[in-house]
């Protein structure tokens, strides 16, 4: 969504440093920034409407199992709360796959505003008579673009409707269950299954709304430029979604739009009349002051309270009305695959030996997040040689090495809240490493030159600094590992392994 918030402010950056040389100058929109913004709109629209129709068709399977376990205990009950479950949930289908691209002067639902910006700046060069080029195709692809983006708002917005829909249906069958005693463990399983489901759809929408709100810096240049587009500022002043959540007076900045208006002395001597003070605070006491006393109060309130839907996987982006689950979320189950994966790359030297020059062991690794608190994953390490000393350096191929591994972090078990112990990691692993100098590919067949391994230790996670990259933050790690298999290598191996990496 990034390169589709990209494309649309480019062309308003052109179209912005053409109307500075000709106000009258007519630019041709290059097909490729169209098609750009069509590929990225269809492909979150198709990504809404798959995750949607697969969290429905498992809901209504989960329906259809508490009917069927609850009939067996109330069979009225069960007919009345549940009716035909298949019927609804298919219309609750359709209705999402029925939205159209209809743009409507105010909009309606939720405000997202990368999505109202695309929306708007669509609309504005398919209507900007004296600036774009009004050939036919221009006009059809602008047209059929800024239908897309409308429609994907009326699906976010039915998608929410749906939100709400789970929302209060899951209160209903915890109503009707409330109702019973010693309920079956299947009716409880099912419930709780269902539970599940429909809290992850409600982060899966979530996190589709903050790719959407989340421009790049070059998106952000580009928007002060627009706001000094005095066309662009008239268009998305009467167009936007935004606008109509804030209307602007049509006089907004003459003299005539200050009339009634209250001046500050006359707010002060209000706010002295309505506002219960203290008597603590005296007769002269500034009110404004006292306010903003109790607002400070206030927001450190709404901090704390803030800490505690953080603590729960509940942040700025998620909904006033989400409901709190009965079980622990997993945070990663609503990312896609490759947000899941972590990569990484670690070092480990050995000094000489009689068997051994100085060498590293230079790995990349990619791991797998199964949940925020466990990842698996696979490596491929190669083993530089430096030379036998300072005096005799020489860089060789010594060797290669495969891994997987896997890591749980460390339980708080006594609640102490240290970020010390919050940093650490089990590592387990076994790996396969071949210790010869690397003549030809041939060696690596006999399966008996290759060393095993099996390690388990602890590793520190931390912030530090990109070796690679200025001023960027990554993931630091340091490993202390034992090899439980040292012993029955020849020739033999440190029983510790030391490591140090960072993420990629």
């Amino acid at each position: 969504m990034r390169s589709l918030l990209t494309a649309v402010f480019s062309l308003y950056l052109l179209l912005s440093h053409a109307q500075e040389r000709n106000a009258d100058s007519v630019i041709n929109i290059p097909g490729k920034y169209i098609s750009s913004v069509d590929d990225k709109i269809n492909s979150l629209d198709k990504q809404l409407t798959r995750q949607t129709e697969k969290y429905l068709n498992s809901l209504s399977k989960q329906e259809i199992q508490l009917k069927k376990h609850l009939s067996k205990i109330d069979s009225s009950k069960a007919a009345e709360l549940f009716g035909d479950v298949k019927k609804r949930y298919e219309s609750l289908s359709q209705k999402l796959n029925g939205a159209t691209g209809k743009f409507d002067k105010i909009a309606s639902g939720e405000f997202i505003a990368g999505l109202d910006s695309v929306q708007g700046s669509l609309a504005f060069l398919k209507d900007a008579a004296n600036i774009v080029s009004k050939t036919k195709d221009i006009r059809q692809k602008l047209g059929s673009s800024l239908a897309q983006a409308n429609q994907l708002q009326h699906k976010l917005q039915e998608a929410a409707d749906i939100q709400s829909y789970l929302q209060s249906r899951q209160q209903q069958i915890k109503e009707l269950l409330s109702q019973y005693t010693d309920l079956p463990q299947s009716i409880s399983k099912c419930f709780g299954k269902y539970q599940q489901q429909a809290y992850y759809y409600s982060q899966t929408l979530r996190e589709y709304k903050q790719l959407l709100n989340d421009p790049d810096k070059l998106v952000r240049k580009t928007l002060d430029v627009l706001q000094h587009i005095p066309a662009f500022q008239k268009f998305f002043s009467r167009y936007s979604m935004l606008s109509s959540l804030f209307p602007v007076p049509d006089n907004y900045g003459t003299p005539q739009g200050l009339a009634g208006l209250q001046t500050r002395a006359d707010v002060q001597q209000l706010m002295q009349q309505q506002i219960a003070m203290p008597a603590t605070n005296g007769a002269n006491a500034n009110p404004a002051q006292y306010l903003q006393q109790q607002m400070q109060q206030a927001q450190g309130e709404l901090t704390k309270l803030k800490d505690k839907l953080n603590q729960l996987g509940i942040n700025g982006g998620g909904s006033s009305d989400m409901a709190m689950p009965d079980f622990k979320p997993n945070q990663q189950k609503t990312k896609s695959f490759l947000k899941r994966i972590e990569l990484g790359t670690n070092f480990q030297t050995q000094r000489a030996t009689n068997y051994f020059p100085v060498t590293t062991d230079v790995a990349l690794t990619a791991g797998y997040k199964l949940t925020d608190k466990s990842i698996i994953g696979i490596g491929l390490s190669g083993k530089i040689g430096w030379g036998k000393s300072w005096k005799q350096v020489k860089l060789t191929a010594e060797g290669l090495g495969l891994r997987v591994f896997a890591e749980w972090k460390t339980p708080d078990l006594f609640k102490t809240n240290s970020r010390f112990l919050g940093s650490l990691w089990f590592t387990a692993g076994a790996e396969l490493n071949y210790h010869s100098t690397i003549e030809s590919l041939a060696v690596f067949k006999n399966y008996s030159n290759w060393t095993k391994s099996a390690l388990a230790g602890l590793t520190k996670k931390y912030s530090m600094n990109s070796p690679l990259k200025k001023g960027k933050k990554v993931q630091g790690t340091m490993s202390v590992l034992y090899d439980f298999l040292y012993n029955k290598h020849i020739p033999p191996t440190p029983a510790v392994v030391w490591r140090v990496g960072w993420g990629l």
